[in-house]
């Protein structure tokens, strides 16, 4: 069983979107798929609630439950287990990162946000958690490659010593349209630009998850 923790210390950076949408495509993937919702705010419970299907499963319990959730999770077979870490509260995030195979860290790619995570960024290193940031809500791109904007955000975080993952996350319609009935981008638009890009985070993901090499 591999730990996915989604970890910002910042509110509003999609740290619930990227959990729901990696843990829908791992699950459509084939593997069994657990979320842990730490955040007292419960969005990824309220999501699951008015979701159809009854998978990937999910559990909400405080990030200082994890000590037991975890391998009670693995005990029971599950594959994956990704944690939606709430805001702001340090004690929660390292708890999670020193539980975690993997965290992403969403940032958008306004020059505060990325001001933003260095506290984030500060507790994987302490946990010596293997971790990288994903730029999310960007503009979509016009033409070949990224917008100016995030072009701009990934030089930025350069000054984090941290990896950065190659695949941005663009603000687009979908997600909302999405979200509001319980599915994932990929499920309301399999071949839409969101799904695609998602589905490329996820492989990326994946691939360090379980140390694989991408074809």
């Amino acid at each position: 069983m591999k730990t996915l923790a989604i970890l910002s210390r910042k509110g509003g950076a999609g740290k619930t979107t990227l959990a729901i949408h990696m843990a829908v495509i791992a699950q459509a993937a084939g593997r069994r798929v657990l979320i842990i919702d730490c955040d007292p705010q419960k969005s990824a419970t309220k999501w699951f609630e008015s979701r159809d299907a009854g998978t990937p499963e999910l559990i909400s319990a405080p990030a200082d439950s994890l000590a037991m959730a975890l391998p009670a999770a693995r005990a029971d077979g599950v594959d994956l287990v990704i944690v939606d870490s709430r805001p702001s509260v340090e004690g929660d995030a390292a708890q999670i990162a020193a539980r975690a195979d993997f965290a992403l860290i969403p940032s958008r790619p306004s020059i505060l946000d990325l001001q933003a995570i260095g506290d984030t960024v500060s507790i994987v290193k302490l946990a010596k958690c293997s971790a990288a940031v994903v730029l999310n809500a960007c503009p979509p791109a016009r033409g070949v490659g990224e917008a100016s904007v995030t072009q701009d955000a990934r030089s930025v975080l350069s000054g984090y010593q941290i990896e950065v993952a190659p695949v941005s996350i663009a603000v687009r319609v979908a997600f909302c349209n999405a979200l509001i009935d319980g599915r994932a981008v990929n499920e309301l638009e399999p071949n839409g630009k969101a799904a695609v890009e998602m589905l490329k985070l996820w492989k990326w993901t994946e691939a360090k998850l379980w140390q694989r090499r991408q074809s």
